[in-house]
């Protein structure tokens, strides 16, 4: 078994403890991802959730319920979004693979929401597609 990771806020006041495996690694190119972390897409790992925990300043942690039945969590000193979780994925956590220290056990293997992707960063890679409503649906 491997060491847990960590992922860590930009201040360092807010760090939660990931134990591996996790469940999938993805591309995220949804207008709530894009908005939350002002970039053209937010690359997301999915854990199940009893793999997570807090282990410095719950007192930083803040929850915001979006308008997609969806929760993301962040830090209230410097802001940084590290934590996804919704009605769609019981049991699971998504951590945003940016603030993770260290290496995860796979590479992002597709693009959700990937029809919403902005003109000014064009997908390039060979990575599956997905969109649509559920940006899980295949895209031609």
């Amino acid at each position: 078994m491997s060491a847990p990771l960590t992922a860590t806020c930009l201040c360092g006041g807010l760090q939660f403890e990931l134990t591996l495996p996790t469940k999938w690694v993805s591309h995220c190119h949804c207008h709530n991802c894009r908005r939350a972390h002002g970039a053209a897409f937010v690359t997301w790992a999915g854990f199940l959730e009893s793999s997570v925990r807090c282990i410095r300043g719950t007192n930083k942690l803040v929850r915001y319920d979006t308008d997609v039945q969806s929760q993301r969590v962040f830090c209230k000193s410097c802001g940084s979004t590290l934590l996804f979780s919704g009605e769609r994925w019981p049991g699971e956590i998504h951590v945003a693979v940016g603030t993770i220290d260290g290496e995860l056990d796979r590479e992002p293997s597709v693009h959700a929401y990937a029809d919403r992707a902005p003109a000014w960063c064009p997908i390039t890679d060979t990575l599956p597609r997905f969109g649509g409503e559920s940006g899980t649906e295949p895209l031609e």
